[in-house]
């Protein structure tokens, strides 16, 4: 243990021991929870050692413990291809290597939270050991911090990786030469460092060996650092800056502290930040082929393919019509006769595009069984559903309502595919008074098998209307139609909306400006344009702003790439929140060069994030 860390943890035992001396003889009292963690009195070896040749360390604390998920929290630094063995004994922690240990090398063993006191489980945060198998032992260290590269949130849980080895071959075909893992700020410290030029690396560490995986999210610092200027040999409780009032400064000098501040202050400034970001590329494969009713069988994907899967029967005696979802991403085959939906098990030949181990489209041809296990029913359930079947209808639901948006499409969705339209059947009126008029109606475009039906007119603000749909206007696939419907809406009026300008100062022709909402997710977006960019039909609520500079001119936000040396694409906010009102037109100018683009976030809407839980 450092020499200060043994003065520190020295006061406060023998502050605990006076405690515990005045109250002898009183008797069992009950007294307040426990919420102190378990303090290290001594090691063996002695923490900070040189020369060790063991493979086992011993530490003593003051209390029993209790060890809490070993080995998420455990970090051994250089990593080993198996980690120690962690275990407790009353209150002693003992550490028994598997991996023989390299020459003159520091090694630091990070407990993060895995340390508690048996009762409370408090845990020991921040606790690293470290010893030298050579003759000194290395005291430099490296911090920063890392963020989402598109939310600038700042991520807990990242693994952060030096390596000395400065080609760029080296993040994806060899472990990290020293690790540490970001906190619940987003920061890390990469402690017991030899002086030297390393190349910094951070990613989602999923397949755990300590490189880049494909498929993992990663950053990259796009030069190489150089940690040369030894900082003093103090251990906060966490790697922010350490209170003043938290340190007994008779044991350690006041100017010593500030300076350590100070240091810690101007790194994490000068320090580039780390955005991490997940390459655009997805991993293509056939998710799952499910037969969850009767009358249909669904193909759901990974993602969307560039290229429409196409489905065979290996059966002539099987009818089917495919539907394309909108995004590509799966396929529902309906089945159109009743022998067909009688089978237990129907077969497909399935030819779609997939990704293998290296993310490369490759074309493959799969045979895929839908099949059919009919619930066990009663006589009398079996006889309901019988007749349910006989006196089905076809379903249709509406977007029509009262607050109908100005510029929204009525739409009417059905249940199952339609197989016939009588457009004639359809008639919408508008509502004065007592008087009815009959508006004219425009059908838009739908694919070969519709299930969403998009009706256009020209719309008067503020007026009521009447859609009104006879029985018998569509038929779906099996023959089913439906009973009238009638549905009503009234629309908004253009003083129930605001307007929003944006206008960027200095103007950036690249950039794109997107509208946020109060949970960070994107609502609106436009491209800058030198008047401004308009935002329409805003409803009065609190907006929040976000600009990407699109240097590759796709039109899209882009993330970085390892192979091609390129960072993600910059991400800003607009630093205030933005609350409009109905009727008002508001117009924003924005320099959004005014604040570094990890500072410029709102506050309300920074949000620490694991990349496990997203």
């Amino acid at each position: 243990m450092y020499p200060q860390m043994k003065k520190r943890y020295f006061i406060v035992l023998f502050a605990a021991l006076l405690i515990g001396c005045a109250n002898r003889g009183v008797g069992p009292q009950g007294g307040p929870k426990d919420t102190e963690p378990p303090i290290p009195l001594y090691a063996e070896p002695e923490e900070g050692s040189v020369n060790f040749h063991g493979d086992r360390i011993e530490i003593t604390f003051n209390e029993y413990l209790q060890l809490d998920n070993v080995a998420s929290n455990l970090l051994m630094s250089p990593p080993q291809q198996n980690p120690p063995d962690v275990k407790v004994r009353g209150k002693k922690l003992m550490v028994q290597f598997k991996d023989t240990l390299h020459d003159s090398t520091t090694y630091t063993i990070d407990f993060g939270s895995a340390i508690c006191d048996y009762h409370e489980k408090v845990p020991l945060r921040g606790f690293c050991y470290s010893f030298s198998t050579g003759d000194e032992i290395d005291t430099l260290e490296y911090r920063g911090r890392v963020y989402d590269a598109l939310t600038l949130n700042p991520l807990i849980g990242v693994l952060v990786g030096i390596h000395k080895d400065l080609s760029d071959t080296a993040f994806v075909k060899h472990p990290f030469l020293r690790i540490a893992k970001t906190d619940s700020t987003g920061c890390f410290r990469i402690g017991n460092i030899h002086p030297g030029t390393y190349r910094l690396y951070a990613v989602d560490d999923i397949s755990r060996d300590y490189r880049l995986t494909v498929g993992e999210s990663y950053a990259f610092a796009s030069e190489p650092i150089t940690v040369s200027a030894p900082l003093p040999q103090l251990v906060p409780d966490s790697i922010d800056s350490i209170p003043l009032d938290s340190i007994p400064t008779d044991s350690i000098p006041l100017d010593t502290i500030i300076n350590h501040q100070r240091q810690i202050i101007t790194q994490l400034a000068s320090a580039a930040p780390l955005f991490l970001f997940k390459e655009s590329q997805q991993k293509l494969y056939l998710q799952r082929a499910a037969r969850e009713k009767q009358h249909y069988v669904q193909l759901v994907f990974s993602a969307a393919p560039d290229s429409m899967p196409q489905v065979r029967a290996l059966s002539d005696t099987v009818h089917y019509l495919a539907h394309y979802s909108t995004k590509g991403d799966s396929v529902t085959l309906w089945l159109t006769d009743s022998l067909t939906i009688r089978q237990d098990s129907l077969y497909f030949e399935l030819r779609y595009r997939q990704t293998d181990s290296l993310y490369r489209l490759e074309w493959t041809t799969d045979t895929i069984r839908a099949f059919w296990r009919a619930p066990k029913l009663s006589a009398k359930a079996l006889e309901a559903q019988e007749r349910a079947n006989r006196n089905r209808r076809l379903d249709l639901k509406s977007n029509a309502r009262k607050g109908f948006d100005l510029y929204d499409t009525l739409r009417i969705i059905c249940s199952t595919p339609l197989d016939s339209i009588n457009r004639d059947a359809f008639h919408l009126y508008e509502l004065e008074d007592t008087v009815r008029h009959l508006v004219p109606l425009a059908w838009m475009p739908y694919d070969s098998m519709p299930m969403k039906l998009q009706l256009l007119t020209a719309w008067k603000e503020g007026a009521t209307y009447e859609l009104k749909i006879d029985s018998g206007a569509l038929h779906d696939v099996y023959g089913v139609t439906h009973i009238a419907a009638t549905y009503g809406l009234q629309l908004k009026k253009t003083t129930d909306y605001s307007t929003l300008r944006v206008k960027l100062n200095p103007f950036v022709p690249n950039a794109r400006i997107q509208l946020l909402n109060g949970k960070d997710q994107v609502l609106y977006e436009l491209p800058a344009d030198e008047q401004g960019s308009f935002f329409q039909y805003l409803k009065p609520d609190a907006y929040y702003l976000r600009l990407y500079l699109d240097e590759n001119g796709d039109g899209q936000w882009t993330p970085g790439s390892w192979a091609e040396q390129r960072q993600p694409e910059p991400v800003y906010y607009y630093n205030q929140k933005i609350q409009t009102k109905s009727n008002w037109d508001f117009e924003e100018e924005w320099n959004y060069e005014q604040l570094p683009s990890i500072e410029s976030k709102p506050k309300e809407l920074i949000k620490v994030t694991s990349l496990q839980k997203k």
